[in-house]
């Protein structure tokens, strides 16, 4: 077991921090060896405001994580991103084969969506340079150009920046635990990589990961990433707006939202009720489950009214045909995937990891998408490496589109076996909780 390689993944939330650790199976199979949920602190909408608070946050999450593999086998970690800070740019780039006898070999390729990478100021960092398409010769909607005979290629690529000194304090808080960060990740993208199907990435998707702090956005076109934003509302603030509404601390509103909320009051029975428990000498009551129901409705409502208006800013007129993709802890709201659904009347799921094989339970949750995607991006991305302007690594843009287009390794393949037998299936699922 000490010549295994060990992948890990570490989701750094508002309310959570998600850390696991695995490896492949003889078979190909994910083998997850531990993980590692505790609640997190000095996190608000995806920027650390508490660096001590996270870093205590972490370890206890890596520690429980590790519980059964030893000390010391996290490194290379990947870990999410998200956050107001986080910015997107599409950009187009043209270079020419200066020996156009022969066919384009993988540098030249590398040299190409290298180029693509923009001039940024010093507060900016890149974060990912995903390629989403290229132009061979006038020949347009080329997946990967390596092996062709060309004498001018143009690559369009999907750039992902955030803010150097945020991304600093993230990797810091990781450093301290004396934990090597392999690549950081917009966490939108890795909840991608661990739900959407083939089918929507191709057809054009939405995917909506609904957090605690945020509400994190990515649209897929043609089979890759074309716009990440990100939303500074999440499942905290319907928590807030139910607390306000029933007079009640920020932890009974939670316990009530979980068990008795719904985006949708009309979807509730009339005569259905919930005992709002007592506190600081109060007597509990009795309330229409409708009535609490009211505030969070609205506050969805909202949150759906901004998602539309990030598709507009993305340069689509409407939705994807691929429709919308909800994921996160707050997707799982009763009533909010049919209150998409009447509200855009475009296809919507609830989805969550799977089609995984070796996949456990623990990890089949709107909650995990985030880790889950971590840990495939880790996988796919192992050994691919370039370097911050601030020293440290993360992946070559390159095996982004090596694994878009089927480039994977025997084990990777094979993990992904079970998920490719559902998806036509789970294309046209929809899951109301």
């Amino acid at each position: 077991m000490s010549k295994d390689t060990f992948y890990s993944a570490v989701d750094i939330g508002s309310n959570k921090v998600y850390s696991v650790v695995a490896r492949i199976g003889t078979e190909g199979e994910l083998k997850v060896l531990g993980t590692g949920l505790v609640p997190s602190q000095g996190v608000q909408k995806g920027r650390i405001e508490n660096i001590e608070e996270v870093r205590v946050a972490v370890s206890a999450s890596i520690e429980e994580a590790q519980r059964y593999v030893g000390k010391g086998v996290i490194s290379g970690v990947y870990v999410g991103v998200n956050g107001a800070h986080i910015t997107c740019l599409n950009t187009k780039n043209v270079v020419e084969n200066p020996n156009d006898i022969d066919d384009l070999d993988p540098t030249l390729v590398d040299q190409l969506i290298e180029s693509a990478a923009p001039e940024v100021n010093p507060t900016q960092e890149i974060i990912h340079m995903i390629p989403m398409g290229y132009v061979v010769d006038g020949l347009a909607l080329v997946r990967n150009p390596a092996g062709l005979h060309a004498k001018e290629v143009e690559v369009e690529s999907h750039i992902v920046l955030g803010d150097a000194a945020i991304l600093r304090n993230t990797l810091k808080v990781l450093d301290s635990d004396r934990v090597g960060v392999g690549s950081l990740v917009l966490s939108s993208l890795a909840s991608a990589e661990a739900t959407l199907t083939g089918d929507e990435r191709e057809m054009g998707a939405v995917l909506v990961d609904i957090g605690g702090g945020t509400t994190d956005i990515t649209i897929y076109r043609q089979g890759t990433p074309w716009y990440s934003s990100m939303i500074p509302v999440g499942g905290n603030q319907l928590t807030r707006d139910l607390a306000v509404a029933m007079r009640v601390p920020f932890y009974i509103a939670e316990e009530i939202k979980v068990k008795a909320g719904a985006a949708m009051p009309e979807l509730v029975q009339l005569s259905e009720e919930v005992v709002v428990p007592g506190f600081e000498g109060q007597p509990r009551r009795v309330v229409k489950r409708r009535a609490l129901s009211e505030p969070l409705h609205d506050r969805v409502m909202e949150i759906l009214k901004m998602v539309l208006l990030r598709v507009r800013e993305s340069g689509l007129r409407h939705i994807p045909s691929g429709g919308l993709v909800f994921t996160g802890g707050g997707a799982q709201l009763p009533g909010l995937c049919e209150l998409a659904r009447q509200t855009f009347g475009v296809p919507v799921r609830l989805a969550y990891p799977r089609g995984i094989a070796g996949l456990p339970s623990e990890l089949q949750k709107p909650n995990a998408s985030v880790v889950v995607g971590l840990l495939l991006w880790g996988i796919k991305h192992y050994g691919q490496k370039r370097t911050y302007r601030n020293g440290r690594n993360v992946e070559r843009p390159r095996q982004v589109e090596k694994s878009r287009n089927g480039k994977k390794g025997g084990g990777f393949r094979s993990l992904l076996t079970g998920r490719k037998k559902e998806e036509q299936k789970v294309a046209e699922e929809v899951i109301v909780d």
